[in-house]
């Protein structure tokens, strides 16, 4: 009997992912503001910290809050935004 190998792939889905930057008020607080959005793939299970995995188009990956990914529902949606560095 001949071993088979399966490889198996999880579903990813996509998403935009918020990158934020530290901004400094003058009384000393510090708000996270947006600076951009990037086009990310995310996979399907958190870690056990609570943190998504995400795959950036180079295919490097980090985790990241579920607060900085907005879920696109649709490959055509997914298409209007643009994968070009600006």
């Amino acid at each position: 009997m001949a071993n088979l190998e399966f490889k198996i792939k999880p579903e990813r889905r996509q998403a935009m992912l918020s990158i934020r930057e530290p901004h400094y008020k003058g009384n000393g607080i510090v708000e996270r503001e947006e600076v951009a959005r990037v086009p990310v793939f995310v996979w399907p299970m958190p870690t056990s910290g609570g943190l998504f995995v995400v795959e950036h188009q180079d295919g490097t990956a980090q985790r990241v809050q579920p607060d900085s990914l907005t879920f696109l529902g649709s490959k055509e949606l997914f298409g209007q935004y643009s994968w070009e560095e600006e």
